[in-house]
């Protein structure tokens, strides 16, 4: 009973969390955003190679925030907390608006799964993260 309300109180740890990393995204802080990622972390973008290390995700979130119509909210649809209570992942969906070369912007929706690491200090990182549109 006693590691079911453990795991429940790392569930709620982490969708905290992830509403605070998805407003940091909405507000183009980027360096907020970078700082939700282990050190070794890795996130696979759709249309690009994997990116590992807070330097190259760096260059990720840089580019989709630098696109003129940049808009990103998301948030979780499921959360589930290893037994050891070190691990867990995440599902969630996401609307990313970005603007073409022509300056039309297009709305996308999207789905996306993180795997999360417990860091020894209680606080979770995100060590994978993958996500690409539904179109």
């Amino acid at each position: 009973m006693q590691q079911a309300a453990a795991r429940s109180s790392d569930e709620q740890a982490i969708r905290e969390t992830v509403a605070a990393w998805s407003e940091a995204a909405g507000a183009k802080d980027l360096n907020k955003c970078v700082s939700f990622y282990t050190d070794d972390a890795s996130v696979l973008p759709f249309n690009a190679p994997i990116a590992t290390g807070k330097d190259q995700i760096r260059k990720v979130w840089s580019q989709l925030m630098s696109n003129p119509g940049y808009s990103l909210r998301f948030g979780s649809t499921k959360v589930e907390v290893a037994r050891s209570a070190d691990l867990a992942y995440e599902i969630g969906t996401f609307d990313l608006t970005l603007a073409d070369q022509a300056g039309k912007t297009a709305a996308m929706r999207g789905k996306y799964v993180v795997a999360w690491k417990k860091q020894a200090n209680g606080e979770w990182k995100a060590a994978a993260d993958i996500f690409n549109t539904d179109q």
